[in-house]
């Protein structure tokens, strides 16, 4: 029963939990489908099967998501925070989402995010920003909070890298362009210590789909 914690922070942090939990719990149970955004029961796609149990009704991924945690908390980082179980999604935490500490759990996904080059880097042959498809599907959640410059201003906060800020810059200035990376929709797998990561040591980037796909 959402309405019982104390604040929307736990709130938040229980939804973003229980999707995460939702989708792996899918992929298991439909038998580890190679590309998730493919699989179809009947006609209903992996994101809009009804077969997930939260606060007493049974929802889907895409309820959950578009109808549920975007519109109520209107938090553009939690496309860095839901896993869609596909190569470009983010990485899962090693630990839950936690209402006291939220923050600082995002600004870490956020961080991750903005300073791997699988997700945001620039094409010197083009000169273009290259950036994840993420950001260009579901864009305008970031412009109430960054008006001047959207999400390009929020990755111009986080990157580590001077060339990146400056071409960022540019970017926000119209003086370059921008263009996305294809997405990977094959299923995602385990991180395992050792093992090339592109999430700076977690995993790999993304969240759920297409927004009115």
């Amino acid at each position: 029963k959402p309405e019982n914690l104390p604040a929307d922070v736990q709130r938040l942090a229980l939804m973003w939990n229980a999707y995460n939990a939702f989708v792996i719990n899918g992929v298991i149970i439909h038998k580890k489908p190679a590309r998730v955004n493919e699989f179809v029961v009947g006609e209903t796609d992996f994101f809009n099967l009804k077969e997930h149990i939260f606060a007493g009704q049974t929802i889907s991924l895409n309820q959950l998501e578009h109808k549920m945690i975007r519109p109520t908390f209107k938090e553009p980082r939690v496309h860095v925070a839901l896993v869609c179980a596909a190569r470009s999604c983010p990485a899962i935490r090693p630990e839950a989402y936690n209402g006291e500490s939220i923050d600082a759990q995002l600004q870490d996904q956020s961080v991750q995010f903005a300073n791997n080059k699988t997700y945001v880097d620039y094409d010197a042959e083009s000169d273009q920003i290259k950036l994840s498809p993420i950001l260009d599907w579901y864009g305008k959640d970031w412009n109430e909070k960054y008006p001047d410059g959207s999400y390009l201003a929020w990755l111009k906060e986080l990157t580590n890298s001077s060339e990146i800020k400056a071409k960022i810059q540019q970017a926000i200035d119209k003086e370059i362009k921008t263009s996305f990376f294809k997405y990977d929709w094959t299923l995602n797998s385990q991180f395992k210590p050792g093992a090339h990561s592109g999430g700076g040591g977690s995993g790999d980037f993304g969240s759920g789909s297409i927004p009115d796909e």
